[in-house]
């Protein structure tokens, strides 16, 4: 079960399916609550502690985006985003947060990563059909570490998941 994949696929949106990750993934974090909205333009869930949102998913027509709390970025495999998960492996503890986006109108896919500054650098990666800009704020290589190759695989995953989530997508569908 990979809802919120299946969110940024274009594909339309089962919100028990959604809701069950979600209050699955809260169970496990003490003190947490899901938090959930929707209209007829957009759906809203949130895992949130305190006052802080560890887990979010809004889906709209236009927009779809993710954001995962640094805490929680282990959960990416489990709903549905492996690849990222991956490359990520090792500077888990460097993550602040990782937001995953994707633009109907502009037929855009971001991904931001806000890393700690001294492990892993904060990276914006930008994919569109005829083009791509990845900028980060900056690329060490050192004897513990290469994190030019990380921005490298970024790269790749980010182009993957557009292909997988824009180019090959129907834009009409919207969430139900």
């Amino acid at each position: 079960m990979r809802p919120l994949r299946d969110a940024f696929k274009g594909l339309p949106v089962n919100l028990e399916n959604v809701r069950e990750a979600f209050t699955r993934i809260s169970s496990r974090i003490s003190g947490s609550k899901v938090i959930f909205s929707s209209s007829n333009l957009t759906v809203y869930l949130a895992i949130q502690l305190d006052s802080d949102v560890l887990l979010d998913l809004r889906v709209s027509s236009a927009v779809v985006e993710m954001y995962v709390e640094g805490r929680l970025l282990s959960v990416l495999g489990e709903v549905g985003f492996s690849e990222i998960l991956e490359v990520l492996e090792g500077y888990h503890s460097s993550v602040k947060s990782i937001s995953i986006s994707k633009a109907v109108p502009s037929g855009s896919l971001y991904i931001v990563i806000q890393g700690d500054n001294i492990n892993m650098p904060n990276v914006r990666l930008v994919v569109t059909r005829d083009y791509f800009d990845l900028s980060s704020s900056f690329c060490r290589i050192s004897s513990t570490g290469n994190t030019c190759i990380l921005l490298s695989k970024i790269l790749e995953v980010g182009r993957g998941y557009f292909k997988d989530f824009v180019e090959s997508t129907a834009f009409s569908k919207t969430p139900t």
